[in-house]
């Protein structure tokens, strides 16, 4: 392996794998960055916990300082003694056991340039099997080494408005579209609930992005046919089976639906769960789905109301009455969201599986015009008990699949006691997703600006995460939830520089927090939620 730059020496009183070191003021360093220490050839990686400043004529205390301001002119004569005194933290140490002892070179990284034999060196592994290039360590042209057979250990995603987040999720799709096995490149099938449609572009204008690996890629939307006519065959219709919920499940939307996010009468809800489950639950498409279904349905809750021993009410029929109009008016006849040969389906996930397919369920205004957060609860639990069925099937007839769930807005799924959004039909399924799911080849991807805002339960179970600049209020739930990252780089993630991430658990090769630079591409950085320059805009139009 090569070596890098010297740009300072271990200063006395290093003790374990604490040590201290002074480095050339002009060297450009951020905390988090990582950096090689060479004592006699025993080299030890180390990552700059924080740093200070230091030059003597500018002491506040000192008879110099006071007498500089009356002479300005040799500011940068005197300048020229400062350095930087930095605290590292060594988390690698290279065929040897020893702290670098006062006066080891302190280097930058090396010019691996991607030599691979250079590379695993670097790493101490053996071979790149099932690893993928992410990004490149701060301050170096090394990349970071993402473990491809980690990410069923579920993976977070998290920053503020602004932060990169969006940008990262779009380059991490990317990479996971174009994962090179031997000759070959090949792709993770992925499911992603899309929010604001900022990846709906890799269905159509981008799609060279993600379709090396990939050979279906498909963006499915809740719009009328006349509407969809006008898109590329890359657009399908979204349409869901029922069969796949419980009596119970199907009388919670209901009541959801018509009441939302307050409380509902227990009474209805008991009384529709029982009528529905009087049926068979392949009954369910046609019975919620179409207008002689739901007039049978009504029918019956008017016979019960006749029945005195029933014990319904007709204020209670009528509630349900009108919970059952609502779903037909906003489900049945505007989404036309119901059919028992649903667009998505266990079928879709084989053939997503076969061609390593996209599929993106667009959920922005353009892809879902008036579409409530409770119907979207409705087909993200469709989806994820899909997921989960198919392949726990798969495994049990002993074929293996893996199938990534990337969720954009987690929160608004599997929202922590604070957050004011009801998910009872979604947090169950992902909560089963998140604990049993891994077993069978699934990865949670859970994207959101607000991870405190995301069941902590969830959050504890995810191995991977990928830290942008943060709210501060974020901070200490995020920290109890994963496990923590050092005090430095925690205190780091309220102003981390866009453009940066802190990579930290299993998927990484480093198996320790570092701070990553992620390379633009304005391919990449061109989608619905990426906002140009307001003066940019202005003067060209």
């Amino acid at each position: 392996m090569e070596e890098g730059d010297v740009i300072g020496f271990v200063l006395q009183k290093s003790e374990a794998n604490e040590i201290q070191g002074l480095i050339k003021s002009d060297e450009e360093i951020n905390i988090g960055q990582l950096l090689l220490v060479d004592d006699s050839k025993k080299i030890s990686l180390v990552r700059v916990e924080n740093f200070e400043l230091l030059n003597e004529f500018f002491d506040e205390k000192g008879e110099i300082s006071s007498s500089l301001l009356k002479e300005p002119s040799i500011y940068e004569i005197l300048n020229m003694n400062t350095k930087i005194k930095a605290n590292l933290h060594i988390i690698k140490k290279y065929n040897h056991n020893t702290t670098p002892k006062p006066g080891s070179y302190i280097k930058r990284l090396p010019n691996i340039k991607r030599d691979e034999k250079d590379l695993l060196e670097f790493y101490g592994i053996r071979s790149k099997a099932g690893l993928i290039e992410y990004g490149t360590l701060a301050g170096s042209d090394i990349p970071l080494l993402l473990d491809l057979n980690s990410i069923t250990m579920h993976v977070g995603v998290f920053g503020e408005t602004g932060s990169g987040k969006s940008y990262n999720m779009r380059y991490i799709i990317h990479k996971l579209s174009n994962i090179k096995i031997g000759d070959k490149v090949s792709a993770l099938p992925m499911i992603i609930i899309d929010a604001n449609g900022d990846y709906v572009d890799f269905t159509s204008e981008n799609l060279d992005l993600v379709s090396k690996g990939r050979r279906w890629v498909k963006r499915f939307i809740l719009k009328n046919s006349k509407e969809l006519n006008k898109l590329n065959n890359n657009n399908i219709r979204l349409s869901i089976d029922l069969s796949v919920f419980t009596a119970r499940e199907l009388a919670e939307f209901l009541m959801s639906l018509k009441y939302g996010e307050s409380s509902y009468s227990m009474l209805q809800l008991n009384f529709l769960e029982q009528v529905l489950a009087n049926y068979d639950s392949r009954d369910y498409n046609e019975l919620l789905g179409t207008d002689e279904g739901i007039n049978e349905l009504k029918k019956e809750i008017y016979s019960m109301l006749e029945d005195k021993e029933s014990g319904i009410t007709a204020s209670t029929a009528r509630g349900i009455i009108s919970a059952i109009e609502i779903f037909r008016n906003k489900i049945v006849d505007r989404l036309q969201l119901i059919s028992s040969s649903a667009s998505f389906s266990e079928s879709t996930l084989e053939s997503m599986w076969k061609d390593k397919g996209l599929a993106i369920i667009d959920f922005s205004a353009e892809g879902s015009p008036g579409v409530d957060i409770i119907t979207k609860q409705l087909i993200v639990s469709y989806i994820a008990r899909l997921v989960f069925n198919y392949l726990t099937n798969s495994k049990y007839k002993g074929i293996q699949r893996f199938l990534a769930l990337v969720l954009e807005e987690a929160q608004n799924y599997i929202p922590s006691n604070d957050y004011p959004v009801n998910a009872r039909l979604t947090k169950d399924i992902l909560v089963t997703l998140a604990t049993q799911g891994r077993k069978f080849g699934v990865s949670l991807i859970l994207v959101s600006q607000r991870p405190a805002f995301i069941d902590k339960y969830v959050l504890s179970m995810i191995n991977t995460f990928f830290f942008h600049r943060i709210y501060h209020e974020d901070i200490r739930y995020v920290m109890s939830a994963s496990g923590g990252l050092p005090d430095s780089l925690a205190r780091n993630l309220t102003s981390l520089e866009t453009g940066y991430v802190i990579v930290s658990g299993l998927m990484s090769v480093m198996k320790s927090p570092a701070l990553v630079k992620i390379p633009w591409d304005y391919r990449l950085g061109s989608y619905a939620g990426n906002l140009e320059r307001i003066d940019n805009v202005l003067e060209e139009s």
